[in-house]
This record gives structure tokens, sequence and C-alpha cells, in this order.
């Protein structure tokens, strides 16, 4: 009986809150769905726990994303995709919170519930940085060529997207920190600092290495009409040529990766 409720009262939860994302066009109709699957096995996997931090995760990225958006449409051109989040961006976001989340559900190992938090903290860093760097005064510098490159462009950094990735995988770990706290969830052999300190720096790992990933295997093509590089394999019907990377290796794969290194990385740390 227990199982069937947390199954109805995430579903509940998430269908509101997919639907509202959708009908603010943040969520594609393929995405509200992923979101409600996901929205739904995180609350049965981890309960209040890893659903406050995905809504943390979300509404803050899709508030970011709706920020000074006629400029970004223009960065956004040379994107994969751009809009709504689709089923497969959610999941190449949240996937990961997902599975911890299910092994929390059968285990309630602590270990998991940094590995959520390292997870969310993962993609909002990963976010704020994309979301927020493109307002950096200075060109970001490509990981790849150490050059100068433009705004948008996949494996870049700059200054001020790093210190926007710590900022939000900070408000992960400060989110993480107070619902533990409150609803004294058993971290034990961790103290919270501790709990703390290794979702941050997972945070941060995790986007180091989607721009390190973007920079080197990610698939990115050559649009001869714009004359410029772009992440989409297609433009008005017609193919663009791949000039580096992996086809099979779309922006949705090096985020799900990404995510998934950090948080075996800060296991492996623990252990």
């Amino acid at each position: 009986m227990q199982f069937l409720v947390k199954i109805m009262i995430g579903l509940f939860a998430s269908t509101i809150i997919s639907y509202i994302a959708y009908k603010k066009q943040a969520l594609t109709l393929s995405g509200a769905i992923g979101a409600m699957i996901l929205g739904t096995g995180i609350f049965f996997g981890s309960g209040l726990y890893g659903s406050f931090l995905i809504f943390v995760f979300f509404s803050t990225s899709t508030i970011f994303t709706f920020i000074k958006r006629n400029y970004k449409n223009e960065i956004e051109k040379q994107y994969e995709k751009s809009g709504g989040r689709d089923f497969y961006q959610v999941f190449a976001n949240g996937g990961v919170g997902l599975l911890y989340s299910l092994l929390y559900s059968f285990t309630f190992n602590p270990m998991y519930l940094i590995l959520i938090g390292v997870s969310f903290a993962a993609s909002n860093a990963d976010t704020w940085a994309s979301e927020l760097g493109v307002f950096s005064k200075s060109l970001p510098v490509s990981l790849r060529s150490f050059k100068k490159v433009p705004k948008g462009t996949s494996g870049a950094v700059s200054l001020f997207g790093i210190l926007m990735s710590f900022l939000g995988s900070l408000l992960i770990a400060f989110s993480a920190i107070i619902i533990i706290t409150i609803f004294q969830l058993n971290l034990n052999p961790f103290s919270y600092i501790e709990a703390f300190l290794l979702i941050i720096l997972g945070g941060i790992l995790g986007s180091m290495i989607d721009s390190i990933l973007g920079a080197t295997i990610q698939a990115v093509y050559y649009n001869e009409n714009l004359k410029k590089e772009t992440e989409k394999a297609f433009e008005e019907g017609k193919s663009n040529v791949l000039i580096r990377g992996y086809k099979l290796i779309n922006n949705d794969f090096v985020n799900f990766t990404s995510i998934l290194l950090a948080t075996i990385i800060i296991l492996l740390l623990c252990r």
C-alpha cells in the first residue's frame, strides 16, 4: 500500500509541475512526459529529498533560460536543441539522480544521498555555466585549442562561467543539507560538512568533465550556408559536415556521461 501511495503522490505532483512547465514552453510534450516519469521515480526513491533538489535545479535553470531570451536566441542557433527541454534532455540531466534515488530506496545507504546531490549539483553547475556564462564580457576559451571562440561553443569556458558553475553547485549542496537537516536523514558516517563539500566538488567536477567531453568527443558540424560551426547534424533538411567528434555523441550523451562520471569519482574518493 505504501508503495502505491508514494507513486500516486509523486505522479500527482510531477504531473502538475510538468503541465505548468509545458504551458510555459519550458518543456516540450515529450519533455513533460519525461519529467512526469522522472519526478515520480525520484519521489518514490528518495522522497522529498530528491524531489526538492530536482525542483531547485529545474526551477532555477528554467528562470535563467528565459533571461534575455532574444540575446540568447542568436547564440543558441548553433546548439543541437533550443527552446523547451525534450524527453532526452530531461533524462540526460535527471536520469543519474533517478538511478541513485532508486538504489537508495532499496538500501537506505547514506552514500546514495550524497550521490543524488552530486548528480543534481553537476546538472545545475553545467546549466548555470551555459545559461549565465554567455553574459561574460570576455569570449570563452576552447579547451581543445586554448583559443578564444564564440560564446555558446561546446567545450569552451570563461572565468564568469566557472563562477556561475560554482554557484550552481553551491545552491544544490546547500539545498541538500537543508532537507537532510529538516528530515533528519541518516548521513552516518559522513558529517554535514563532508556531505556539503562532496556535493559541491562533485558538481564542479561534472561541469568540468562536460566541458572536456564537449571539446573533444562531442559531434561538431560545419554549416556551409551559415559558414559557422554548429551542434546540429541537419539544418533545414540538409546535412551538415562533421568536422570533429563522433556522430553518436551529442549534447545529451555528454550531459548524462559527465554527471555519471562525477558521481563515480566522488564514490571512489569516499571509498
